[in-house]
């Protein structure tokens, strides 16, 4: 079996106790890791959102008439009733 070199086993692992003084937390920098973990969960859920945002949207039918095609149809009838009412 072998000797240790230092007499006292605390001065060899005196960085054990700083280590838990200050926590693991702080050594791995948890708290930064929390914040973007976070962060990028709220993201995710925003693109979730905006996708069933746009799938809501996509499922319902669009517009029978639109503002475009009610013009061209008021102008069309128009024309007729011009045309009707000239010649007759």
């Amino acid at each position: 079996m072998e000797r240790r070199k230092v007499p006292d086993r605390r001065q060899e692992h005196s960085f054990v106790s700083e280590d838990r003084r200050s926590g693991p937390f702080d050594r791995r920098e948890k708290n930064h890791r929390r914040r973007e973990i976070e962060e990028e969960r709220e993201k995710i859920e925003r693109i979730r959102a905006f996708k069933a945002k746009d799938k809501a949207a996509s499922s319902a039918s669009p517009p029978l008439f639109t503002k475009k095609r009610l013009i061209w149809m008021g102008l069309a009838i128009l024309v007729l009733v011009v045309v009707l009412y000239l010649f007759r």
